[in-house]
């Protein structure tokens, strides 16, 4: 299978004169598909091409490139009308001073990029390339690694490298529960289990502290709206790479523990839980530290980095894992961190009984011995006439 892993490389070059002419591109491609029906990038480039060329005198590429993010744009936002997430009477802006190059464009020669401008004129953006960045640029340089596009922003260029990996069959599975405070994971292999607790405080720390900020900035807004306009970003983006630090770090640790035991992550399907969670006007609090942690976030992180190593990440329907006894099948309301089933009395770590049921729907089998030893062990149950569960198998 094919894996694709994204690398940024910083760069110091003038390049947004040539990046907001790109973004007003991209706004004229969509207001023309919206005024006149267009949907095909191709129709939509046949319209504007002559147009384009006498305006900017850019190179063809560029159009292309233009006429196909204003179409993926609008399909996305046409999603979300139907879906009643995004107003019909609001179509999308294209803000972000970025832009996408293909192969027509430029031409990476490691330590920089030659971009085509105009036809027979280029500009060399050179890269800043740090112990990480040039084990891939040196893997390119070999053959072992394939170049895809590049995503030019104005501080940075984003590039990403593909290989051909072997998919391999997994000794045993891992469900990963993702938690507002916590990042859950239970590991079977064969009969023996494991369960490790990663405390994610800090991160939630950082969502609040920065949250705080923004809302002391916001007041400025009324009386210096240019102040806190800049305030709004230079907080924003040191909130992002804080805690993207943070989730690089911890993810890197549990893919490196599966790889080394031959494991394939599990996953709840988290798709539009935090859309789902602040639909509800009367709990903005409790909608607010849902929403406060990239659940989907670290999920990909895991994902793709499991990918890279031959690994495939599996999910399940989120449903009710944290409600359902592994005992007897029945639904109970958990009571903070413990659960408690209303049926047969079992008490345990409400964390834990989602790792088991994603394991459990999963199908993958465990010995009810070996998950009793696990519960008495690392003491996650509740009463100590209730820790025992037996699960037929």
């Amino acid at each position: 299978m094919e894996v694709v892993k994204a690398v940024v490389f910083k760069h110091d070059a003038d390049v947004k004169p040539l990046l907001e002419a790109f973004n007003q591109m991209v706004n004229e491609c969509m207001e023309y598909a919206l005024r006149y029906g267009v949907n095909s990038p191709m129709k939509l480039e046949k319209a504007l091409y002559d147009e384009f060329k006498q305006k900017y005198g850019l190179a063809t590429h560029y159009c292309i490139s233009a006429c196909r993010v204003a179409c993926s744009a609008l399909k996305s936002w046409r999603r979300l009308v139907k879906k009643g997430r995004a107003d019909k009477n609001k179509p999308p802006v294209f803000k972000t001073l970025a832009m996408r190059l293909q192969k027509g464009l430029m031409r990476f020669k490691e330590d920089k990029i030659v971009v085509t401008v105009k036809p027979r004129q280029w500009v060399e953006i050179p890269l800043i390339i740090g112990s990480y960045q040039a084990q891939f640029v040196e893997a390119w340089r070999k053959g072992e690694l394939k170049l895809g596009e590049i995503t030019l922003l104005e501080d940075k260029a984003i590039a990403t490298f593909k290989k051909e990996v072997q998919e391999v069959a997994p000794k045993g599975y891992a469900s990963i529960d993702v938690n507002l405070m916590s990042l859950d994971v239970l590991k079977t292999n064969g009969e023996s289990l494991a369960y490790k607790k990663t405390d994610l405080k800090k991160l939630y720390g950082i969502r609040v502290h920065y949250f705080k900020k923004r809302r002391k900035i916001q007041r400025l807004s009324k009386y210096k709206p240019k102040t806190s306009k800049r305030l709004m970003e230079k907080y924003s983006k040191r909130e992002k790479r804080r805690i993207d630090d943070i989730l690089h770090k911890i993810t890197a640790n549990i893919v490196r523990e599966l790889v080394k035991e031959g494991i394939s992550p599990v996953f709840e399907k988290l798709k539009g839980l935090n859309y789902n969670a602040t639909r509800n006007h009367h709990a903005k609090r409790k909608n607010r530290k849902v929403s406060s942690l990239p659940y989907w976030k670290i999920q990909r992180f895991i994902e793709y980095k499991m990918a890279w190593h031959g690994y495939k990440t599996h999910y399940v329907n989120a449903k009710n894992t944290s409600k359902t006894c592994p005992r007897c099948g029945s639904l109970s309301q958990a009571k903070g961190q413990v659960y408690e089933c209303k049926h047969c009395g079992y008490e345990a770590d409400r964390h834990f009984i989602a790792c088991v049921n994603i394991l459990n729907m999963w199908g993958t089998g465990f010995s009810p011995k070996a998950l009793n030893e696990l519960i008495e062990r690392e003491e996650l149950g509740g009463n100590e006439s209730n820790r025992l569960l037996h699960i037929p198998t």
